[in-house]
């Protein structure tokens, strides 16, 4: 939560206007379920929505306009994912395809979930998702005026989110159609400039989670924000790991979204940290290689992180690291991607993010070398209490403070994470395994840390027990916050079906 901010981000380039000629849009989607009737044991029916949009018309409103007729004529239609470009209009169930230059994209396969998955392995229940198959792409920026993507003769796609039971988490079966009025609230974790997050309880199974409510209102003056939003949910909807939160459901009322996640009762890590000043090594490296596990798996999903931070280090029932918090996330991410935009948490920027240079793979490696230094010392590189001389320290490669008291791995681990030249930065050229590989790891079983075992490197398992403490765990400054005893208390602050927002359950206030 806090502090994560869009540096005046770099717009991608805007593409040329194309001259279409008709105001009408066709919007198609394919309906697949299930049915053992049917040839392939897959059932698919094609849908069709013709939208009348004018020039200024966005992607976003063509959208909105899309869910509200498919919930009178589709009741029982999949949520849908987003949108893509049909080239041809897609007439012929062809499904044609086009990347458009400049557009933030992001893959189906990844969108959708792979069906709610949790890794790569292959649906079991009879539905083939061949989206990844296609390399389909999804638009992501709901701002981009539609008449300006669009040349006569495309479509629009719809892309539905195809849910499998065998990659559901048990519970979630069990538990399934939760609504607002499924939870009792227990009290504020935490709060952000659109959202808050709060403690719940399930009325009927008594399981606790923590529910991110975040306010339409403000999302849907702000793209970026809404963009950041739907991209949470996207890359939540994929994940399953042992140090990495999970979302259980994701719904929507007129004014609020909700993302229903682990519930994290040790609490915030940095929290801990402000409190103990600094850990010492031996600690610092329980919390460091399990944070680096669960970073190296969001790379193996092509997800680069961009804000891993003490605040988004989460501490479950166990003591044990779950990251948490991918709104400022990037998908299609590979060894060589680059991305333009300026965004992140400023006391976090690596150099190549503050010079402008594009970023990728290294810049996680950075903030981990950030995380690293602030856990052992208490401090960051490079701040001496003005963030402006900060980042002009780190733009010039200038270096940066070594305590006395760490030890020499430790310190050449900082100094080669902390790198100024990405190029050059420790696991940039071998992703985490480089990383794992450094001295200040070498009697580091990465197998029993996967597994949440002890091992004689971690004396102290784990450094903090949040059962010893749970009153301790959570800023007062937020547990003490008034909230409404239950989830449908988020009055309502957009009364028009307007903002209905893709990939989220409809429920009612």
């Amino acid at each position: 939560m806090g502090n994560a901010v869009d540096l005046a981000g770099l717009q991608a380039p805007k593409p040329e206007k194309k001259g279409r000629t008709s105001s009408m849009v066709l919007v198609v989607g394919h309906i697949r379920k299930a049915d053992k009737g049917a040839p392939e044991g897959v059932m698919e029916r094609r849908v069709e929505v013709w939208v009348q949009a004018d020039k200024d018309a966005t992607i976003g409103w063509v959208l909105s306009r899309v869910i509200e007729e498919l919930a009178r004529k589709e009741p029982d239609a999949p949520s849908i994912v987003g949108l893509r470009v049909a080239k041809g209009g897609a007439k012929n169930g062809d499904r044609g395809h086009a990347r458009k230059p400049g557009y933030g994209v992001s893959p189906v396969a990844a969108a959708a979930g792979r069906n709610c998955g949790y890794g790569a392995s292959a649906p079991s229940n009879g539905i083939d998702d061949d989206y990844g198959n296609l390399e389909e792409e999804m638009l992501v920026d709901y701002g981009l005026a539609v008449m300006e993507i669009l040349e006569d003769g495309d479509s629009l796609e719809v892309i539905f989110e195809v849910q499998a039971p065998s990659r559901m988490a048990k519970e979630t079966i069990q538990e399934a159609g939760v609504s607002v009025g499924d939870f009792k609230t227990i009290r504020v974790l935490g709060t952000g400039a659109s959202c808050r997050v709060v403690q719940v309880r399930h009325k009927l199974t008594g399981k606790e989670y923590a529910v991110k409510v975040l306010s339409k209102r403000k999302l849907v003056t702000h793209d970026k924000k809404l963009e950041r939003a739907i991209a949470e949910k996207r890359v939540l909807a994929r994940l399953q790991h042992p140090f990495v939160v999970q979302m259980h459901w994701a719904f929507q009322t007129q004014g609020h979204l909700f993302l229903v996640l682990d519930y994290c009762s040790g609490g915030e890590l940095f929290h801990h940290l402000d409190r103990k000043g600094s850990f010492s090594e031996m600690d610092t490296r329980f919390y460091m290689s399990e944070i680096l596990l669960g970073l190296e798996y969001l790379h193996s999903q092509g997800i680069l992180y961009r804000d891993l931070k003490p605040e988004n280090c989460l501490l479950d029932s166990g003591g044990h690291i779950r990251l948490t918090d991918f709104g400022l996330s990037k998908e299609n991410l590979t060894q060589s991607a680059l991305f333009q935009s300026f965004v992140g948490t400023v006391l976090y920027l690596s150099p190549e993010m503050i010079r402008r240079e594009g970023h990728g793979l290294a810049l996680d490696f950075y903030c981990l070398g950030c995380l690293l230094y602030v856990l052992l010392t208490g401090k960051l590189p490079h701040f001496t209490g003005d963030v402006n001389q900060m980042c002009a320290r780190r733009a010039k490669g200038e270096a940066f403070e070594v305590p006395k008291h760490l030890s020499p791995a430790a310190s050449d681990l900082c100094q080669r994470l902390l790198e100024a030249d990405p190029a050059e930065r420790l696991g940039t050229k071998n992703s985490a395994m480089e990383v794992k590989e450094h001295r200040w790891f070498e009697q580091v079983d990465f197998h029993k840390v996967y597994r949440k075992e002890p091992q004689r490197i971690f004396p102290n398992f784990p450094p903090i027990d949040p059962q010893l403490t749970p009153e301790q765990n959570f800023s007062s400054q937020f547990t003490k916050m008034g909230l409404p005893s239950q989830l449908m208390g988020f009055n309502s602050t957009v009364t028009t079906s307007e903002h209905l927002i893709a990939g989220f359950s409809k429920v009612e206030d």
